[in-house]
């Protein structure tokens, strides 16, 4: 199970009606649903979750603006 907090929540539903609306977006907030959504048994975020998040992000973008 997932928590969010409110704020997190409204920000993934944003994201993803503008996912599924092909409305831009920020990639930051791509990045932050990613680690809000990582498994809930990682109690300490590694330092290189963030470098991880924004890559796994942008090739998500890319896959998304090049079908194939």
């Amino acid at each position: 199970m997932i928590t969010l907090t409110d704020e997190q929540s409204r920000t993934l539903h944003q994201l993803l009606t503008r996912i599924l609306l092909n409305e831009t977006y920020r990639i930051s907030d791509v990045e932050d649903a990613l680690v809000w959504t990582s498994p809930a048994n990682r109690q300490i975020l590694c330092p290189f979750d963030s470098v991880w998040s924004r890559n796994l992000a942008q090739e998500i973008v890319r896959e998304l603006r090049n079908p194939p």
